[in-house]
C-alpha cells in the first residue's frame, strides 16, 4: 500500500471551510481504481492542513495523480490557500491492523 501526503497552508479562520472543501474534493479521487481510503487533517489554531490518500499499488497512485492534482489545487484555491508539498510513501506498517 502507498500513501500520498499533501500539505497546505490555509488561513486559520478558513479552516472549517477548508475541511469541507477538501472533503468534497476527495470525492473526485474516491472512485478511482486502487483508492484505499484517506484522511483530512487540520490544526484549528494555525491552519495547517494535510490530506493523506491511500492506494493499493504504485500504478493506482501514479494513475490517480492528474485527477488528484487538479482536485488538490482547486480545493486549496477555493479557500485562499496554497499547496506546500506533495510526497509519496510506502505504508510500512498500518497501526491497529496487526501487520
Amino acid at each position: 500500500m502507498l500513501a500520498r501526503v499533501a500539505r497546505y497552508e490555509v488561513e486559520a479562520e478558513r479552516i472549517d471551510d477548508a475541511v469541507r472543501v477538501f472533503g468534497e474534493a476527495a470525492t473526485e479521487v474516491e472512485g478511482l481504481a486502487g483508492f484505499a481510503g484517506g484522511f483530512v487533517f487540520a490544526d484549528q489554531e494555525d491552519g495547517r492542513t494535510m490530506t493523506v490518500t491511500l492506494w493499493d499499488n504504485t500504478a493506482a497512485l501514479e494513475n490517480s495523480e492528474p485527477t488528484a492534482g487538479r482536485a488538490r489545487r482547486k480545493a486549496a484555491e477555493a479557500v485562499g490557500g496554497s499547496v506546500l508539498s506533495v510526497e509519496k510513501f510506502e505504508v510500512a506498517h498500518r497501526l491497529g491492523s496487526g501487520s
